[in-house]
């Protein structure tokens, strides 16, 4: 059965998972709801009706299996698809903290989007993104991914919250180098090059609601 991905129509914490999808050649839907009166009620309407156990977005049904919540989404697509560290516990340990890191990156970045608070809270916002991404950057050293040689699904979170991040104040992002670099080689990866040279790409679709006061 073809899969199911089904969330708004921006990038936000579903792009990854699109990512995923994308670069594993299975035949999905891309279930995109707009962020208007009429997707809300669209999607109110048939949140109780898809079976999910926790009704939210994103969501992904695969058969019998449906799941919400972007990490749990990104973790069952990586282990689908065998982008999952082996049985090293240190790559295991390494690939999980940099999971967290990457959520806890896009929910600070994601804090100061309220327009009534965007100006005020954007200075001490940068101050921390730059110590932040300057001990990132030397955890992942070389790379070209975080666990080296071997591709991950974590590989798709990071590069999706830096680049939205990266969108923002790219000269804070790309003064962490090795991070710069680890965001143009997962761009050049070959299963993912239709979409980064695509039409869809270039009318770029935002990276968070029309409402907040970075759209992107």
């Amino acid at each position: 059965m073809t899969i199911t991905l089904g969330y708004w129509d921006i990038r936000a914490k579903g792009e990854a998972c699109r990512y995923l999808l994308r670069y594993s050649g299975v035949d999905w839907t891309d279930r995109r709801i707009e962020m208007t009166e009429e997707g809300y009620k669209s999607w109110y309407s048939e949140k109780l009706e898809l079976g999910l156990d926790l009704p939210n977005l994103p969501y992904l049904i695969d058969g019998d299996i449906k799941i919400t919540q972007s990490v749990a989404i990104c973790r069952y697509l990586g282990r689908k698809f065998g982008l999952v560290p082996g049985d090293d516990e240190k790559d295991i340990v390494k690939n999980e903290m940099i999971e967290q890191e990457a959520v806890d990156l896009r929910a600070a970045f994601q804090e100061i989007l309220k327009k009534d608070q965007f100006e005020e809270k954007k200075p001490a916002y940068f101050e921390n993104l730059e110590k932040k991404l300057e001990i990132l950057d030397k955890y992942i050293g070389d790379g070209p991914f975080v666990l080296g040689e071997k591709l991950t699904y974590v590989d798709f979170m990071l590069y999706e919250f830096v680049s939205q991040i990266r969108k923002l104040t790219a000269e804070r992002v790309d003064k962490a180098e090795n991070l710069a670099r680890f965001l143009q080689i997962f761009q050049e990866l070959p299963q993912l090059q239709d979409y980064f040279n695509s039409e869809k790409l270039a009318a770029e679709v935002p990276i968070n609601p029309s409402f907040s006061a970075f759209p992107g």
